[in-house]
C-alpha cells in the first residue's frame, strides 16, 4: 500500500513539473519561420516552426508560409504571411509597460492600411 502511495506521489509530482515545463514559454529568436498559425486573437499565434530551408521550399511550391519577428522581451511585434513570394499579409504589433497589445496595423492583400488601437482592458480580435 506504501508503495502504491509513493508511485501516486511521484506520478503526480512528475505530472505537475511536465504541466509547468509545458506552460513555459521559450525563448524567440529574432525571426523564425512557421507553416501556419491559429486562432483569431492578436497578437496572431504562430504555430509549427521551420527552418529557413524548410520555408523556401514550401514557397517553391507555391504554399504559404510565415515569419515571425520578435523582440527582447520575447513578444511577437511583426509578422508577415509569404504567399508566392510575396506578402499577403501583415500584423505590426505595439505594446503597453504591461505587455498588453496597445496598438496594430494590418496589411491586408491589397495592400490597405488598417490600424486599430487598444485600451489596456480590451481583447483583441483579429481582423483584416
Amino acid at each position: 500500500m506504501k508503495t502504491l502511495i509513493l508511485l501516486c506521489v511521484v506520478l503526480a509530482a512528475g505530472l505537475a513539473g511536465w504541466i509547468a515545463w509545458q506552460r513555459t514559454p521559450r525563448k524567440h529568436d529574432p525571426v523564425e519561420y512557421f507553416s501556419g498559425w491559429g486562432g483569431y486573437g492578436l497578437p496572431i499565434r504562430l504555430t509549427g516552426r521551420i527552418t529557413k530551408d524548410e520555408a523556401d521550399a514550401i514557397a517553391a511550391r507555391g504554399n504559404a508560409y510565415l515569419i515571425g519577428y520578435f523582440d527582447g522581451d520575447n513578444r511577437l511585434v511583426r509578422n508577415v504571411k509569404m504567399l508566392r513570394g510575396e506578402v499577403f499579409f501583415e500584423h505590426v504589433y505595439d505594446y503597453y509597460p504591461n505587455g498588453r497589445l496597445r496598438r496594430v496595423k494590418a496589411t491586408n492583400p491589397e495592400g490597405v492600411e488598417t490600424v486599430r488601437e487598444y485600451r489596456p482592458s480590451d481583447r483583441a480580435g483579429f481582423f483584416w
